[in-house]
């Protein structure tokens, strides 16, 4: 369905991209402390209140909020019926002291999740990192580098032009945010499938439990990690599979010790009562009902040398249309306002798994292309 037509399937040694369990996790952790510690909560104020937007040099101001813009929201003939998040892991704020290292204002988790309240179901669309999206609207023509230049309210301004699905809310949880809440719930076991180093810490082989900051590097590293940013998407999978295991097994009394921390590092501009109504609703989903999208596409070189993540359009047409626009019209490939720099392999063209799979270890392989 690509412009190449012979296209050649290229499998990454790592495995299966996904990291829809962020956005479930980051849901459940939101809810669940919410639905634990709901008295001590009521007065709590979004943390909206305190996310960032851009001035008009174009400097991230903290203090002001972030709202999403009514034209970009799920339609009137389709409100009540479905809802969508934007999620995302923001690399900002985080000193690692054992590397030195203070980090950027970099989104390097991105995902749109769509909660269908009429089918009880949930499907979700992992968008790379390095998805290119145009100079004109990033520093780099990288989606990642979106968030610097415009805030939360801009990425989602980004992601519904490019893709033309609407956003009507957002979470968001920076790395500080994501190695305290490691901490906080005693760490994570997970099985390690090979050996890297990032930034003195060694990963090897064999069953690990992982510390806040260990964590962090495990889910970050890319460059000596099989698959390059793909594996390190499939490693964000795995990690948040075992962290949910873990979360799961917690009392209410350790759910809600949970809220100070989760309060300081996620953003969002989720009511409390709305966030527990939809928490209470994504609970009472089948996990067989709750499917995961890769923006179909591939690794490529985009005209300012950059290396990319170049959509596949006709393919990312059929997805948003088969998976994301159940109350509305489909959008042809030809009407997606995003570009398709690269075609040649089809092997993320049809990456897709669901929760169950996940949990139950399987890496959804026999629903590649």
């Amino acid at each position: 369905m690509g412009m190449a037509k012979d296209k050649h399937r290229s499998k990454p040694p790592f495995g299966r991209t996904n990291g829809i369990l962020l956005a479930v996790s980051i849901l459940l952790i939101v809810g669940s402390v919410l639905l634990a510690g709901y008295t001590s909560l009521m007065n709590w104020t979004p943390l909206a209140e305190v996310e960032e937007s851009v001035n008009s040099e174009g400097s991230v101001v903290e203090g002001s909020v972030a709202v999403i813009d009514e034209d970009i929201k799920t339609p009137e003939e389709a409100k009540n019926r479905t809802v969508n998040f934007l999620i995302a892991g923001i690399d900002y704020n985080t000193t690692d002291a054992t590397a030195g290292l203070s980090r950027g204002k970099l989104t390097d988790v991105i995902m749109v999740v769509q909660i269908d309240l009429e089918t009880g179901s949930v499907d979700a669309l992992q968008i790379p990192r390095d998805t290119w999206v145009g100079t004109n609207v990033s520093s780099t023509g990288k989606i990642n580098a979106v968030y610097a230049l415009s805030g939360i309210d801009g990425l989602a301004e980004v992601i519904y032009d490019r893709l033309l699905i609407p956003i009507d809310h957002y979470v968001t949880v920076d790395m500080d945010g994501f190695i305290a809440i490691v901490d906080a719930i005693g760490g994570v076991t997970i099985d390690i499938d090979e050996t890297f180093t990032l930034e003195g810490v060694t990963f090897t082989p064999g069953t690990r439990t992982l510390s806040g900051i260990e964590a962090e590097k495990f889910v970050r590293e890319r460059h000596n990690r099989s698959g390059g940013d793909i594996g390190r998407i499939g490693a964000q999978r795995q990690f948040l599979a075992a962290m949910l295991s873990e979360m799961k097994a917690l009392s209410a009394s350790e759910l809600t010790s949970l809220a100070p921390v989760v309060m300081g590092h996620v953003s969002t501009d989720l009511s409390v009562g709305t966030a527990l109504s939809l928490v209470q609703a994504i609970l009472g989903m089948d996990t067989d009902n709750m499917s995961f999208y890769t923006l179909p596409g591939q690794t490529a070189t985009a005209y300012n040398g950059q290396s990319i993540w170049s959509a596949h359009k006709d393919e990312l047409a059929a997805v948003l249309n088969d998976n994301f626009r159940p109350y509305s019209d489909k959008v042809p490939a030809e009407n997606l306002p995003i570009e398709e720099v690269a075609n040649s392999t089809d092997y993320y063209d049809d990456d897709f798994t669901t929760v169950t799979d996940i949990l139950e270890g399987d890496d959804g392989e026999e629903n590649a292309a």
